[in-house]
């Protein structure tokens, strides 16, 4: 997903009129029976998550170029080589267990899983034997379609749905990451009016979905910034997750001891909603592209909204999580050895050029300041130090090796 550009109309300077999709008959039912209208966060849950006509239920995504969008691990497996460097080292630091678990979150098309795996299996095979390797997303057709793409390359995995995996109470010892996986997650869209929040909501007429601005539809909104200490800026648009809290939460009572790395579109909260930032976040997209209307196409089109660190570090604090930092992809890239890897490249790059002219575009693509590059990366710990742990060094060495809050 490509950075969102705060330059989208008003959502009352057009009528955003809904294509005839299987799931805008379903939005226009649900209105109807809710009294005229539904927040934005339930229109969102229901374009991604409908479980019949979702976008992310859909049988077959087309992920990489040839899909909507073009995450990290799409790019090129070294996404997934470099980040089994941080899982070797994570490993290592809580003692080399007998049995190591590795929890992907939103597993995507699998990529990510199974380029780690890959790497483990030829560069670490102890670790590699030690991993239990657990797949978690929100439909059965993302599992079916994560399990093809491991056994292809002969590899093994727990295959389950989040919801299913965050009710057990087994404590696991290792580590969990997600990538873009909480910018997915559904979103209030509110707007600060002087001194009051007001909330976007969706209504339906004639002419299409529309957007109509009311009361807050939960006090719980009010509650989100009073913790923060903050309100948006006057007369600026902002998303709201309130679930995103409450799901890291969840996956934090989960782990005994060792790290989550969530790597996400977002920002700290001071960052996230200053005055600035007029248009708030969210996007929609199609086809690698941005589109104005938001509403249009319900579950055809992907949506996506920058997420708060503050909130969700704060969340993973208060159930024993003691330590959070974050920095760019670029960063955590860079120091976790892309540089090196791309000399390697470079050196047979005699004896396939083709293959270096593809590991070069997707080094430039995952470090790019202007996309993949600015994504950040949320780690935590538990039981276990994040001091000198390599994708945090350049950060560390900026700050010391004191913590930085997110």
């Amino acid at each position: 997903m490509t950075e969102p550009i705060d330059v989208t109309p008003g959502f009352d300077d057009f009528a955003l009129a809904a294509t005839d999709t299987p799931l805008a008959a379903v939005v226009r039912a649900e209105i109807e029976t809710a009294g005229g209208r539904i927040t934005f966060e339930r229109f969102m849950a229901l374009a991604l998550s409908h479980p019949d006509h979702g976008y992310y239920c859909q049988e077959q995504i087309a992920w990489g170029r040839d899909g909507d969008y073009e995450t990290s691990p799409e790019v090129h497996p070294i996404f997934g080589y470099l980040w089994a460097r941080q899982i070797l080292e994570c490993w290592e630091r809580i003692g080399t267990p007998a049995r190591f678990d590795l929890v992907e979150i939103g597993g995507g098309s699998g990529a990510f899983t199974a380029s780690i795996l890959t790497w483990l299996r030829e560069r670490a095979p102890e670790c590699f034997a030690a991993t239990r390797a657990t797949v978690l997303d929100g439909h059965v057709h993302r599992l079916t379609q994560q399990r093809r793409t491991l056994e292809a390359r002969g590899l093994q995995a727990e295959h389950r749905l989040l919801e299913g995996w965050l009710q057990d109470d087994e404590p696991l010892t290792g580590v969990v990451i997600s990538n873009e996986f909480f910018d997915a997650l559904p979103v209030h869209l509110v707007e600060r009016r002087g001194n009051e929040l007001r909330e976007w909501y969706v209504t339906a007429s004639h002419s299409g979905l529309q957007f109509e601005l009311g009361e807050e539809s939960t006090p719980d909104l009010a509650a989100y910034f009073e913790r923060l200490g903050m309100l948006p800026g006057n007369e600026c648009r902002a998303e709201v997750c309130l679930a995103a809290p409450e799901v890291m939460a969840r996956i934090a009572r989960r782990i005994e001891r060792g790290y989550i790395f969530s790597i996400d579109y977002g920002h700290e909260a001071r960052d996230l909603y200053t005055s600035w930032r007029r248009m708030g976040t969210l996007m929609a997209f199609r086809n690698h592209s941005p589109q104005p209307d938001p509403l249009s196409e319900p579950g055809v089109l992907d949506l996506t909204a920058h997420i708060d660190f503050t909130s969700i570090a704060t969340a993973a604090a208060n159930v024993g999580w003691d330590t959070a930092l974050t920095v760019s992809q670029a960063e955590a890239l860079t120091v976790l050895g892309l540089p090196e890897a791309m000399r390697a490249a470079e050196e047979r790059a005699a004896g396939d050029l083709a293959r270096f002219g593809e590991e070069r575009r997707a080094a430039a693509t995952l470090t790019n300041m202007e996309g993949l590059g600015r994504i950040r990366l949320l780690a935590l710990a538990r039981g276990t130090a994040l001091e000198g742990l390599s994708c945090l060094r350049s950060m560390q060495e900026l700050y010391g090796s004191g913590s930085t809050p997110a």
